[in-house]
């Protein structure tokens, strides 16, 4: 998972800049901005946006247009190499951002290889890329896009620059999100898009709306020409409103916000407690509105430095083990000799949670009942959230034993029909692989053994 943004406007890398900030929690690795003015310009980095970018820097990416992208690697590795955008200069110029995965990746490595063409990273953008150069050769742009989304499997929201035009597009099952914008400055309408609602808010753009599965938008000359190419569905992933967006963005025109009240309200517990106490930051609106159902009051009993950034995205165990000891800290007076009702948005690996209730037993706590706002997950994503291997997944192991094995005195998850009613979209057109198994693309045994070795191997560094 990933976060990108494109703007065409007189201010574009500045925009950029801003909007790219609102969404830095989506990718903590690299940050790059690729613009033009008749020249490229281009700078990414290892790093925060704000580490990356200076008043200096962001002077040198002239242009009416920008493209830019925040990393949380999933596919690839963590190296500069892998930061985005892309820039291919054959046919025309091409940059690219994309957020989300290609399990047809490996496949198409090897054709495009087989071509003589050279791909120089482990980055499935850097494959995609060649592909829409391929198809540019023979097409127009509408007819390009539509090829290279019949060639390539998986997830992708993009945005895309050429010579004279900025575009964006979906996936044909809008497994990423992905949203446009709209404002007009005296004689310049302008136009933005970004993976959530708050990169437009920023730059004081209006929300227009979402792009459809298998859409493109093509911005030119200060107009916006939108196409259906290949829609297949509707398959947006759920872990958008449990916990990837930020709670004031809208996304399918849900709020991220009151999704997560109706999650902490849609929670069926059986258990007591004194205090009800949220995992700061992404489940305190679903602590609040399980406070508010239950009668039970909330508290801050953990206080986050928020110098240290979203664990679940760091890309190996040692560095989450080590954020969570240097990120949370206990105000043991709302903890000591308490029932403690503990709200997480969800329980993937469980060592955090593990962790975590061993803090609150340490500093007091009589008892910790933990309860996730999203069901057990259980099946590998193979669409860009960090979660790839069964085996690392703690309730694909046994849901029964999830309490004893975190050190929790019970454990109460999220229903399936309790989660799809929070986000107030129908069922199916709703992502829930990883709960349910049920993958909106077909992804064949050997690509998933593929793709899980792949990234068994990134972790340990073996290659």
């Amino acid at each position: 998972m990933c976060g990108i943004l494109g703007t065409s406007s007189n201010n574009s890398s500045y925009e950029c800049y801003r909007g790219l900030l609102a969404i830095q929690h989506r990718g903590q690795d690299s940050a790059g901005i690729l613009s033009f003015d008749g020249i490229v310009h281009q700078k990414k980095e290892k790093g925060l946006v704000l580490n990356v970018f200076n008043k200096e820097e962001l002077s040198k990416l002239e242009g009416s247009k920008a493209i830019g992208h925040v990393r949380y690697p999933t596919a690839g590795t963590n190296t500069l190499c892998e930061a985005q955008p892309f820039f291919l200069s054959y046919p025309y110029g091409i940059g690219l951002a994309h957020n989300g995965n290609i399990t047809n990746y490996q496949d198409l490595k090897l054709e495009l290889e087989g071509k003589h063409r050279c791909i120089h990273s482990k980055s499935d953008t850097e494959v995609m890329i060649n592909i829409l150069s391929e198809e540019l050769m023979k097409n127009d742009t509408f007819e390009a896009i539509k090829g290279t989304m019949e060639r390539i499997d998986g997830s992708y929201s993009a945005v895309m620059m050429l010579p004279k035009k900025l575009i964006a597009f979906r996936d044909p099952y809008g497994n990423r999100p992905l949203v446009f914008g709209e404002k007009t400055n005296l004689d310049e309408t302008a136009f933005s898009f970004s993976s959530e609602s708050v990169g437009l808010d920023v730059n004081g753009y209006s929300l227009i709306r979402d792009l459809l599965p298998g859409e493109a938008i093509v911005v030119e000359d200060n107009n916006a020409e939108k196409r259906l190419l290949c829609p297949k569905g509707r398959a947006h992933c759920m872990f958008e409103w449990v916990y990837f967006s930020r709670p004031d963005s809208v996304i399918e025109g849900k709020s991220v916000y009151e999704a997560r009240m109706e999650l902490g309200r849609n929670i069926e517990f059986e258990e007591e407690g004194d205090v009800v106490i949220p995992v700061p930051d992404t489940a305190r609106t679903a602590a609040l509105g399980f406070s508010e159902k239950y009668g039970i009051k909330q508290r801050e009993g953990l206080i986050k430095n928020r110098y240290i950034g979203r664990t679940f995205i760091m890309p190996t165990q040692v560095s989450r083990d080590v954020a969570v000891r240097d990120k949370l800290n206990v105000i043991k007076g709302e903890i000591r000799g308490k029932r403690v009702i503990l709200v997480d948005d969800s329980i993937v690996r469980g060592t955090t949670s593990k962790r975590i209730v061993t803090m609150l037993r340490d500093n007091g706590a009589k008892e910790v009942h933990m309860i996730s706002t999203c069901p057990p997950i259980k099946h590998p994503c193979y669409y860009g959230i960090d979660m790839p291997t069964e085996k690392e997944l703690i309730a694909a192991r046994n849901t029964d034993d999830v309490a004893e094995m975190i050190g929790a005195d019970s454990v109460t998850y999220q229903t399936i029909k309790g989660l799809v009613k929070a986000i107030g979209l129908k069922k199916d057109e709703l992502c829930l692989a990883c709960l349910n198994g049920d993958y909106p693309t077909h992804i064949p045994e050997e690509t998933r053994s593929s793709l899980t070795k792949t990234r068994e191997c990134e972790r340990t560094g073996d290659i």
